[in-house]
């Protein structure tokens, strides 16, 4: 029997900083390149525009093939945007196809499966471009239709979907992301020395990793900082570190007023490679994750897995995700959020015990545990 060709749509890999779900799509592809049924059950198969081939070579598979769009990624995103293209699948073979970013085509002969990894478009549409928002209000409905499954990421996310999209919970299968230890780790002192001194961190420091945008609350995290006696700030600086988001000015601006009152706020000025990113986590002190939501909230187990103590928020997804191995805190409350970051900076012990708690919850997550639930829920009811 031949094995099942596996079709992933690739766009959010090609891009030159990928964003959240580049990440998620790069770390399941190099999981499901080692699944033991790759070229047995299923083969994967990469889907690009011919434009952005080249732009694959960077990430070194060695297991997967490359399907070609013959047409230029701007027309095809045209003729996406305005669902005139015809059923993808008649150019590029029958199979599964998983679209990992909300979006899909019209298939005539084979499975689609779609990835909606949160709702936050609906629940909180103020913290949406507008754009966006109004795009995906617009035909959010029709993707989810059209797939065989709708991919959640989370418990909390699988809920929402269900409750909000209108559809049944059999139409759903839960993937959650996960955390490459071989890859995240905690880093040498030594290692740990060069990253600071190669951007520029002179100190101790509270770490945010994230898009910079309204619905990671950075903003009231700015604010808790700045609750902090003024002994802890001292020892302490506040690295915010992340991509531009949108709606972000009001973000960028509390940030320079509060370096211009003094106030040991850093975002660095040179983009943070994803290589650097396990050193980053290693060498905060603590890192903070207040978001007002999240579908995931994949940084809190990456500083987890480099042994730093996490602070989330308790909404959404964040519980689930982070277990009982970090401070839990009200989002919309800075002097919570102040306060625990307070005590978990003094308590010694209690960084100890959030450190083996987290490495614990850690071995939970991980991308070969997300392979396996994608093969198990897409190839194994293939034929059903």
């Amino acid at each position: 029997m031949k094995p099942i060709k596996l079709f992933i749509e690739a766009y959010p890999i090609t891009e030159k900083h990928i964003s959240g779900i580049g990440h998620m799509t790069l770390e399941l592809i190099r999981a499901l390149e080692k699944h033991p049924d790759n070229k047995k059950t299923f083969e994967i198969n990469l889907v690009i525009n011919r434009d952005r081939r080249s732009s694959l070579n960077r990430w070194k598979f060695k297991s997967v093939y490359v399907k070609t769009i013959p047409l230029p990624t701007r027309l095809f995103n045209i003729l996406w945007k305005f669902d005139l293209l015809p059923p993808m699948d008649i150019f590029l073979g029958k199979g599964a196809y998983v679209f990992p970013n909300y979006k899909n085509w019209r298939l005539l002969l084979s499975k689609s499966y779609t990835y909606v990894c949160d709702i936050s478009y609906l629940l909180f549409p103020e913290y949406v471009s507008p754009k966006n928002q109004r795009y995906l209000q617009k035909n959010i409905f029709k993707w989810v239709k059209r797939s065989c499954k709708v991919l959640a990421i989370s418990k909390n996310a699988q809920t929402e979907i269900v409750e909000h999209l209108h559809i049944k919970k059999d139409k759903t299968l839960l993937v959650p992301c996960g955390v490459d230890v071989d890859i995240y780790y905690k880093k040498s002192s030594t290692e740990i020395e060069n990253f600071k001194t190669k951007y520029s961190l002179k100190k101790n420091y509270i770490l945010y990793l994230g898009n910079i945008e309204p619905r990671k609350n950075i903003i009231r995290l700015i604010g808790a900082y700045k609750m902090l006696p003024a002994k802890l700030r001292g020892q302490y600086a506040l690295v915010i570190v992340g991509g531009g988001g949108w709606l972000n000015e009001p973000i960028m601006k509390e940030i320079t007023e509060a370096q211009n009152a003094g106030f040991n706020v850093i975002k660095p000025s040179v983009y943070i490679p994803d290589d650097d990113l396990p050193t980053l986590h290693s060498g905060a002190t603590i890192l903070v994750h207040p978001a007002l939501y999240e579908g995931f909230g994949i940084s809190t187990l990456q500083a987890m897995a480099c042994q730093t103590p996490v602070i989330a928020a308790n909404n959404s997804s964040m519980p689930e995700v982070v277990g009982d191995s970090a401070l839990l805190v009200n989002a919309e409350d800075a002097s919570d959020i102040s306060v625990k970051m307070e005590t978990l900076l003094k308590d010694k012990g209690l960084q100890q015990n959030l450190m083996k708690q987290g490495l614990k919850q850690v071995q939970r997550y991980t991308w070969d545990n997300a392979a396996k639930a994608l093969v198990d829920g897409v190839i194994g009811n293939y034929g059903k």
